[in-house]
């Protein structure tokens, strides 16, 4: 993490939120396109996260969030949807940021986590409940 980030914080961050108000992951950077691009392809063919997960965008600097769907995103899943860049320059006119390292961390443990290309849904939920006792569960670029 750079200095200035650290004195200032990250412009934008990325939550992984269960049940719509239980943080587990934060995923934080200064370029909300670079956060996007590390999980956009998730949502092709209209994909959404599956209940109880959801995926919200914060602008850091006014506190201002919204829910990342799969209207945000292109049907192929490479592209940013004309409603997520209004959104985005609604909160933040200055959006266009050079990018950095993102941080990715688990936000019980505050512990920083390695991202990796793929997550394995399937067992997110088990990782998560047992992460004392299992190797953490990884996000997806």
């Amino acid at each position: 993490m750079g200095i200035l980030n650290k004195l200032f914080g990250f412009r934008w961050s990325l939550y992984i939120v269960r049940n719509e108000n239980e943080l587990i992951y934060a995923m934080h950077e200064n370029s909300v396109i670079r956060i996007i691009g590390y999980c956009m392809s998730y949502f092709k063919n209209g994909n959404n996260p599956v209940e109880p997960w959801s995926l919200h965008l914060n602008f850091n600097k006014k506190n201002k969030s919204f829910k990342l769907l799969s209207n945000h995103i292109t049907p192929d899943g490479e592209d940013f949807t004309d409603l997520l860049i209004k959104q985005i320059e609604t909160i933040d006119p200055g959006y266009r940021v050079k990018g950095g390292e993102p941080v990715f961390i688990n936000a019980h443990t505050k512990k920083k986590l390695e991202i990796r290309h793929e997550i394995d849904y399937s067992n997110l939920q088990k990782e998560i409940d047992n992460y004392g006792e299992q190797k953490e569960p990884t996000f997806f670029p």
